[in-house]
């Protein structure tokens, strides 16, 4: 349903009084509930991809009352339904999106969102949580998420469901008669934040940043029950409709551009290359002798462990948590994504390991698979991991702007040093673990892997969250480095913001 932006606001469309009769809603409601349990299923058994959907609006407009229909309506097992609660302590310490990313429905499965990520938004806003500056962000933040799933192949319907004034007052004065159902009493759980017109201007602007062709927002008139239900159930009935058929198509050609390049890649074998940009400025001869190392060694840890504050890869994260408490970090190693996390958009894993203030978490292997091993092996098509770079460098920009330290290292060694790594694993029994067919098969893609980082280190290095390349032919000065550069970014931030929080994943 296309709503006009009038003169007087996004609003005017629906404010109005329509209504459907008892009488012809019987007519249609049979058939559209077909379509929707029909739908359902469908997607459900193909798990071709998440379906999202956000009921908001002005309160008393039967937010509540639609979500109930759709449990009713459809196959409720499938279906995940999330009210708003006030956020926790565990919640306010990370970025606003990081509950709703916890949150998300598999593929195959429906999230259903009372007012979502768009009511906390608004809330803070006519809550003065938020400056005028800070939530125009805060929308960019939201309208980067909602394009990261829809790219990613979810289905997002964003329905708000409005009041004119005159209604809106009317349906406040049958609650005051009837506090049980004059009001849609459950949807009183979340009390409105502000003032009819505070809170339409609020989240009129949210509406107009956030509103896009992918997932536009279908504004419906609330003041009939009939007529609200027939719109909301008749807009997710279409949207689901030619969303299957576009993810078809889409699937398709994903399936076929990366067998194209599988194939190409086996008929034209990879031509040997120097190593690319930043990487070629990585002096490799630096050492540090074992007298040398020692003394540094202990200095460093005592400092690490005032700080209590890290992040590395491998031996280098061994160094780091030795001097540190086990109560306050988390060591996360990831592997290949198990069936849980492949039917999730996939920094899905990433944003639930996310730490609370105080506390760290260091990742072997992150993120970054996205646009190295995926891009590498022909996991995902070309278009997927060059959009990759942008999704990342939100995810982190949202990560610092709630006071997270993100630190990045890239430990490099030449070839030779590597060859004799995977060597030294294979004839040594306590580290034969360590070395597997697949680390000789990507061995021999150096070269591909080499221009991969070059491409990931020139996108995603930015001012607030810069590479560190970290020279790692000699274990000893890869160690000593990465501990200096976390001491001194620790400490930096700690003399900035003072008794303010700092945490870091």
């Amino acid at each position: 349903m296309r709503q006009k932006q009038a003169k007087n606001g996004v609003f005017q469309a629906a404010e109005t009084d329509a209504t459907l009769p008892d009488g012809a809603f019987r007519e249609v409601k049979d058939r559209l509930r077909f379509d929707l349990v029909d739908l359902q299923q469908r997607c459900r058994t193909a798990a071709a991809f998440p379906i999202i959907i956000i009921v908001s609006g002005i309160q008393g407009a039967g937010g509540v009352d639609t979500l109930n229909l759709l449990n009713t309506w459809m196959d409720p097992r499938w279906i995940h339904t999330h009210a708003p609660d006030t956020p926790t302590d565990e919640e306010r310490e990370r970025p606003p999106l990081w509950r709703y990313w916890r949150r998300l429905p598999a593929d195959g499965n429906i999230g259903l969102y009372l007012y979502g990520w768009y009511g906390d938004a608004v809330a803070a806003r006519c809550g003065k949580h938020d400056t005028a500056v800070g939530y125009a962000a805060r929308l960019d933040h939201i309208k980067a998420f909602k394009q990261t799933l829809a790219a990613d192949g979810a289905l997002i319907v964003k329905i708000w469901l409005h009041l004119s004034k005159a209604q809106h007052a009317h349906r406040a004065d049958q609650h005051r008669a009837d506090a049980v159902f004059g009001f849609r009493a459950s949807d009183d759980g979340s009390p409105q934040p502000a003032s009819y017109d505070a809170y339409t201007v609020a989240a009129g602007q949210a509406l107009r940043a956030t509103s896009t062709e992918a997932a536009p927002w279908h504004i419906v008139a609330g003041a009939d029950d009939n007529y609200r239900r027939a719109q909301v159930l008749g807009i997710l009935r279409d949207a689901m409709k030619s969303h299957s058929k576009l993810w078809r198509k889409k699937a398709k050609t994903a399936a076929k551009d990366i067998k194209r390049a599988v194939k190409a890649e086996k008929k034209h074998k990879p031509k040997k290359t120097k190593i690319r940009s930043a990487l070629a400025k990585v002096d490799l001869s630096q050492t540090l002798t074992p007298a040398a190392y020692a003394r540094a060694f202990r200095t460093r840890q005592s400092k690490l462990y005032d700080l209590q504050k890290a992040a590395g890869k491998g031996g280098a994260i061994r160094r780091l948590t030795y001097a540190m408490s086990a109560r306050n970090y988390v060591v996360v190693p990831i592997a290949a994504p198990n069936d849980d996390e492949r039917a999730h958009h996939y920094l899905w894993r990433f944003w639930r390991q996310i730490s609370r203030a105080g506390h760290i978490t260091l990742f072997d292997r992150t993120w970054y698979g996205r646009v190295l091993v995926e891009r590498v092996e022909h996991l995902i098509t070309e278009e997927a991991w060059t959009r990759a770079y942008d999704e990342i460098n939100e995810f982190e920009s949202q990560l610092i702007e709630n006071d997270t330290i993100v630190l990045k290292f890239w430990l490099h060694v030449d070839a030779d040093e590597h060859l004799r790594r995977f060597k030294e694993r294979e004839d040594t029994p306590y580290k034969n673990w360590k070395i597997t067919e697949d680390d000789w098969r990507n061995r021999a893609k150096r070269g591909a892997y080499e221009a991969a980082v070059s491409d990931m280190i020139a996108r995603t290095s930015t001012r607030a969250a810069p590479w560190h390349l970290i020279a790692a032919n000699d274990k000893r000065h890869a160690h000593n480095t990465i501990m200096d550069i976390v001491i001194a970014a620790l400490e930096t931030a700690l003399h900035k913001r003072g008794k303010r929080r700092v945490s870091l994943p």
